[in-house]
């Protein structure tokens, strides 16, 4: 009879907790995550709207989160983790606030529109200034926050969808780049005019060229001058006039020259 019985109980909670099925790595940390500690509870006894969120989440392949209650609690799926990087696996479980503080100016009023609970946002290559692993990323993403109800009816939390656009957008943006060049000098009539050309083109991408300086060294001469400048002025302790081709403190131009090949320098270093 106790077997029986225990047996029930643990049918019981298997099927109460069946929604959590499944979810890989992800579904396996939510089964074993300490939710009593949370807002959120024990899982048995989250709402059924929550429930049947959660199992939507972790049977997509789409990358997702969910916020849930007043402090909106994040879970995720596995393909999320390509976006929460070094936040994995700290995330799961905490105030989205604190998840995402770095962004929350950008993401908070989308999010308490959708906790209104009469419409959802939606927002195209949206720039986020992320640091999921120790430093500062430019990213863009598409996604939506769509307002969920719980079992009283009201907002009781969120589901987010998202799509990574940062390669795609970045690589337009390069590849725009590289035919502005190839058009602004193209009708050059001598070289300081294809610098001065290519410096304007350069100009209009701060994004990836934060600054440039190009210089040329003529043939026979033991020293490069300063053709065409962008994002720095011309004269500036970093933009010589004229650079020794001996001399490394700077930029090592004669090094290049030398070696054929591309040289790295430590800005941090210059500074």
């Amino acid at each position: 009879m106790i077997g029986q019985d225990s047996l029930s109980t643990k049918t019981l909670d298997n099927r109460a907790l069946s929604f959590l099925a499944g979810g890989g790595e992800l579904g396996a940390m939510i089964r074993a995550h300490d939710w009593s500690a949370t807002p959120l509870g024990p899982p048995e006894h989250w709402p059924q709207s929550l429930k049947t969120t959660v199992g939507i989440m972790l049977t997509s392949r789409q990358p997702i989160w969910v916020g849930w209650g007043p402090e909106l609690t994040y879970l995720y799926n596995d393909p999320y983790k390509s976006i929460i990087g070094g936040k994995h696996p700290w995330a799961l479980g905490r105030p989205t606030r604190e998840v995402w503080s770095e962004i929350w100016p950008d993401i908070g009023p989308m999010l308490e529109t959708a906790m209104g609970g009469r419409e959802g946002t939606f927002v195209e290559e949206q720039l986020l200034i992320m640091e999921r692993n120790g430093y500062p990323e430019e990213t863009y993403y598409t996604f939506s926050y769509s307002p969920v109800r719980g079992d009283d009816g009201l907002p009781g939390g969120i589901i987010c969808a998202n799509s990574d656009d940062t390669q795609r957008v970045i690589g337009e943006r390069q590849l725009a780049l590289l035919r502005d060049l190839a058009a602004e000098t193209a009708t050059a009539k001598d070289w300081r005019e294809a610098c001065d050309q290519a410096a304007k083109a350069l100009a209009r991408n701060r994004h990836d060229v934060t600054f440039a300086l190009l210089y040329v060294v003529e043939p026979g001469a033991e020293q490069a001058e300063l053709a065409a400048a962008t994002g720095v002025s011309p004269g500036d302790p970093v933009a010589p006039a004229t650079l020794a081709l001996g001399d490394a403190a700077i930029w090592p131009i004669g090094q290049a020259l030398a070696g054929g090949a591309a040289v790295t320098v430590d800005l941090a270093a210059l500074a």
